[in-house]
């Protein structure tokens, strides 16, 4: 399994989720534009010393990566889905793909994968999680996955 950030927006939240990548050994994708200035101090301070040793893909664009990458084994994650993430195999996906903070993903990538669309629980006032807790909550899923196999 990779994760994959679709236009991420918060430095902060790239740099935690380059040193989840780097601690779990789950390789990160992310796909352009982002307007993130990798080289700032924000996210260099969010993923520590990590940087060198996560396993961190840009891609210039999603038609890029959906070529090249995008599988049937791919999910993506949504408030908008019922289908929560633990009753997934997350063992057999190849890519989880997470929107931006702001918005998270667009539509026309809802719709071409509603029937690859997970969740994770809220409470029903919640309009979403932090985009790294998001992450993290499902890599660690992921994980759990592996070692219960």
């Amino acid at each position: 399994m990779e994760i994959v950030l679709y236009r991420p927006e918060i430095a902060g939240n790239v740099g935690a989720i380059i040193r989840l990548s780097a601690n779990t050994g789950i390789p990160l994708n992310i796909i352009e534009p982002t307007g993130i200035d990798f080289d700032s101090t924000k996210i260099k301070r969010a993923g520590l010393d990590y940087h060198d040793i996560a396993n961190v893909t840009k891609h210039n664009n999603w038609n890029i990566f959906k070529k090249e990458c995008v599988s049937i084994n791919s999910l993506i994650t949504t408030s908008k889905s019922n289908n929560k993430y633990w009753k997934n195999d997350l063992t057999k996906t190849d890519y989880i793909i997470f929107g931006s903070e702001s918005v998270g993903l667009p539509n026309k990538i809802l719709t071409e994968f509603k029937q690859q669309a997970i969740t994770i629980p809220m409470d029903t006032e919640s309009r979403s999680i932090n985009l790294a807790n998001a992450v993290a909550i499902i890599s660690y899923e992921y994980l759990r996955q592996i070692e219960t196999k």
